[in-house]
């Protein structure tokens, strides 16, 4: 897809959708020379004691759920699958690429990402070190779940190893899905258990209509302003 159709397809957030971008990002050194899949060569690249917020737990939502600072190294070798508690590691949400310079070369920000649609709402001092754009990143191991959210922003998604699960739902149909409240800590969030959906509990839930994809490395995904997504490694 060129950026100009992409900007025609985005450019009305109420009518636009979801859409995988197949091989968009195959190029990247993270994906050949320079493999993220490797774990030593992100431990040698990030360092072994560079602290880094990990989720332990196997989502937000979880009442056992906690985050704190670890090593990268320790995070990489004893979280990065369950360890002796059964309890998952994730690095969700992070720019590791402020604290480690030399991850910046293994990528290149997609021009799609340049596109303005006029409705930016990322605060300034999130993007200063890339070019005006919001770059995390997330590692985990499998089993990890991220609960359903949505985000205000227009998000592209890109997979560099592994495979990752996403059920999404448009805007319209946060009627039936059950938001916290404004005034929660949670309010982008909804209350509904995606893994034991309690339909007694929650009986609009059966209304909403979703999309489901899974994305492979190399691969892009759009996702529009406000739309739902449930995710799991």
């Amino acid at each position: 897809m060129d950026v100009l159709r992409f900007q025609q397809v985005i450019a009305d957030a109420e009518k636009a959708h979801p859409f995988i971008i197949k091989g968009a990002i195959s190029h990247w050194p993270a994906l050949n020379d320079h493999s993220w899949s490797d774990l030593a060569y992100l431990q040698e690249t990030v360092g072994s004691h560079r602290l880094v917020p990990v989720e332990l737990g196997t989502k937000y939502t979880d009442k056992d759920w906690t985050q704190k600072l670890m090593p990268f190294g320790k995070f990489l070798e004893q979280t990065m699958s369950m360890n002796e508690a059964g309890v998952c590691g994730y690095m969700a949400q992070h720019n590791l690429l402020d604290q480690a310079f030399k991850l910046k070369n293994d990528f290149i920000i997609p021009d799609y990402a340049f596109v303005e649609t006029g409705r930016r709402l990322v605060p300034n001092d999130q993007t200063a070190s890339t070019d005006g754009i919001v770059v995390n990143v997330w590692i985990g191991p499998q089993g990890t779940v991220s609960p359903l959210h949505f985000d205000n922003y227009d998000n592209l998604f890109a997979q560099v190893a592994g495979y990752k699960y996403f059920c999404l739902y448009s805007p319209s149909e946060a009627p039936n899905l059950y938001p916290y409240p404004p005034d929660s800590h949670m309010p982008n969030t909804s209350q509904v258990d995606m893994e034991s959906v309690d339909l007694n509990r929650y009986p609009c839930f059966a209304k909403a209509s979703s999309v489901e994809c899974v994305v492979e490395p190399g691969d892009l995904l759009y996702i529009p302003p406000k739309s739902e997504q449930f995710e799991a490694v």
